[in-house]
């Protein structure tokens, strides 16, 4: 099921346990249900870990076929180009429109504020300006030609072409289609023209493989929030990190950058001392902020909805920081007193699955 079938299930009684992710379609309903005397469940809230980011793809040659998307890849590995993507989302915008009040926040990228490790210093922020954006554009020789409102390539073998990229979101993932739609609105504002398409989570890992993607609008993972559990994942250290810069024909070729990020993390995970680690990596976050190596858009926090009858789950559990809350919890510890037991839903009943 869906994140937002789950909580809906949760907040009507039928279901004891939903991780609550999608801030626009379950937090708020789920905080005002949570309130009322009859609630089957009660909420947790962690630490700010529920990031989101527009991530595009960087890599020279996997996914590449023909002289548009070399040209593509050549645009988006440009710093400028992707400061001026930044500098043209509105993130408090998209957060409110998500969320009224401070719940949901801006987020630069990079690791986040509920890391342990974190520190605000670390992080370059490119702040919503849309002129700033429409000029950084510009110096890249990208203009509107044709008089549409959409820029055009100048030079190369896609001059004279309207600027159009391909956004992907999860349909799973229901925030990632809300905030995928507000920012092909603004982008459209600075003249680029974004078609955005949500597609399943086995259609977008296919395409991670293959590479055939330019833009993903994707909720973040825990090698941001714990990043000494994910060490390969926070850079170009195997062929298939980051998603957006994956290995594909020959030798990837790093940015300098990139390659001072590579060793900053080489050193932060076999570094023992405390305060060393947490000056690597905030050095990490620099480097991957001040570049936007993935654009961050917005920022909040996951909950737990659970069941009341459920007892023995320790306060304060994160539903998602080592891992997801089912799989950081022994079962055989939890436990529900006998008046409070509901009746199986299917006894006596296997489940059989036919394949076609």
């Amino acid at each position: 099921a869906s994140g937002v079938g789950r909580a809906l299930c949760t907040i009507a009684g039928g279901c004891d346990h939903a991780n609550l992710e999608n801030p626009a379609s379950e937090f708020v309903e789920a905080m005002k249900r949570a309130q009322e005397p009859d609630a089957q469940f009660t909420i947790n809230w962690g630490p700010e870990l529920l990031a989101f980011y527009l991530q595009v793809n960087q890599s020279e040659t996997l996914g590449v076929k023909d002289d548009r998307d070399r040209a593509v890849r050549a645009l988006f590995r440009e710093d400028k180009f992707r400061q001026a993507l930044s500098h043209a989302i509105d993130r408090d915008g998209i957060a409110q429109s998500i969320m009224r009040g401070p719940f949901i926040r801006p987020f630069a990228g990079g690791v986040y504020p509920g890391s342990p490790e974190f520190e605000t210093e670390s992080v370059v922020y490119y702040p919503y300006n849309v002129d700033l954006a429409k000029q950084l554009l510009a110096e890249l020789g990208l203009e509107d030609t044709d008089g549409n409102g959409i820029l055009n390539w100048t030079e190369g073998p896609m001059a004279g072409e309207d600027l159009v990229f391909a956004m992907t979101t999860g349909e799973d993932a229901q925030e990632t289609v809300n905030i995928g739609e507000s920012l092909v609105s603004m982008f459209r504002a600075v003249g680029i023209q974004v078609n955005m398409r949500p597609k399943s989570s086995q259609a977008n890992n296919d395409e991670n493989v293959s590479g055939e993607w330019d833009m993903k609008v994707a909720r973040g993972g825990q090698e941001f929030a714990l990043p000494f559990t994910r060490c390969n994942n926070l850079g170009p250290l195997t062929k298939t990190t980051p998603n957006w810069n994956r290995e594909g024909e020959g030798t990837r070729v790093l940015r300098d950058w990139e390659q001072e990020m590579v060793d900053v993390i080489n050193q932060y995970c076999v570094e023992k001392d405390l305060e060393t680690r947490r000056a690597l990596l905030n050095q990490y976050n620099r480097i991957f902020t001040e570049h936007n190596y993935a654009i961050g858009v917005v920022i909040g926090r996951y909950g737990l909805a659970l069941a009341k009858r459920f007892q023995n789950v320790p306060a304060g559990t994160p539903v998602f920081l080592y891992d997801w809350v089912e799989n950081a919890l022994m079962y055989e510890q939890v436990w529900t007193p006998v008046d409070q037991q509901l009746p199986q839903v299917r006894p006596n009943t296997i489940p059989e699955y036919n394949t076609p």
